[in-house]
């Protein structure tokens, strides 16, 4: 699923996510998930911002990050949690 917005914004959105996992950074995937479905959420795609949520949500969780509540309150608030 590509990641909205204008290329170059898409290309280091992209890009971060791969150096993330590559360097097995969670907290900074929570972010970068969580920044790439505030945005498909900005473009009216909720679908594809509550699958970017609950990966935010996820790595969120297994991070301690305190951003977790609030991807799961978006989950909730779009019957997903």
């Amino acid at each position: 699923m590509p990641l909205p917005g204008p290329a170059q914004p898409l290309d280091r959105l992209n890009g971060a996510v791969i150096a993330a996992h590559e360097a097995g950074d969670g907290m900074r995937l929570a972010g970068l998930y969580g920044e790439a479905a505030d945005r498909f959420a900005e473009d009216g795609d909720i679908a594809s911002a509550c699958f970017f949520y609950t990966q935010a949500y996820i790595f969120a969780l297994e991070q301690g990050a305190p951003e977790a509540e609030r991807y799961a309150a978006v989950l909730r608030r779009h019957g997903r949690l």
